[in-house]
């Protein structure tokens, strides 16, 4: 008999070792990897040159800057990137910003060498104003633009209607500024 229950009782905790795992738990499996990654979109980091003003405003000074960009993305939405790293201020300690924070790009058009380009009417509202501070934002905006491939000209405006902070009305495209950019 005894033997028997020594029987019995090695049977029973071999088979209580041999159980499935308890409710609400899963075995390890070594064969599986279960590591999730996350999946960028196909993006490209590309070079880009802004001009922002210098300390007496008198010239603009390009900062280098590089940006991820979706490789898929249009001319118009690369050029409305470029804007919108311009718009959030240099940088570089010793460089001033030429654009209101709060200003918008709310449309960017490209008609074969000629970048069109409408701001939000923060570009009134919160601009600085001053013959300087004005002659700094088209400078910057005309130099940035005229960084991108193919671009020679560039039409500024504030909802529609053409550029006019305060002291120069932008009715006709522009051309590269090379005098205001500092040497």
């Amino acid at each position: 008999m005894k033997r028997f229950l020594i029987i019995l009782l090695i049977i029973i905790f071999g088979i209580a070792g041999c159980s499935a795992p308890k409710k609400g738990t899963s075995p390890i499996d070594d064969t599986v990897d279960n590591t999730v990654e996350t999946v960028e979109p196909d993006t490209v980091e590309k070079e880009i040159v802004l001009y922002f003003a210098n300390s007496q405003a008198q010239f603009v000074v390009p900062e280098y800057r590089t940006v991820k960009a979706d490789k898929d993305m249009t001319e118009e939405d690369f050029a409305k990137l470029v804007l919108e790293e311009l718009i959030k201020g240099p940088n570089e300690e010793n460089l001033y910003k030429t654009i209101p924070s709060d200003v918008k790009v709310l449309n960017v058009e490209i008609q074969e060498d000629t970048i069109l380009v409408d701001f939000s009417k923060e570009m009134y509202t919160k601009h600085w104003g001053g013959a300087a501070g004005e002659d700094m934002t088209i400078s910057s905006l005309v130099n940035t633009m005229t960084e991108l491939k193919g671009i020679k000209k560039v039409l500024l405006s504030v909802e529609g209607m053409a550029l006019n902070i305060e002291h120069v009305i932008v009715d006709e495209p522009l051309e590269r500024m090379e005098d205001k950019i500092y040497r």
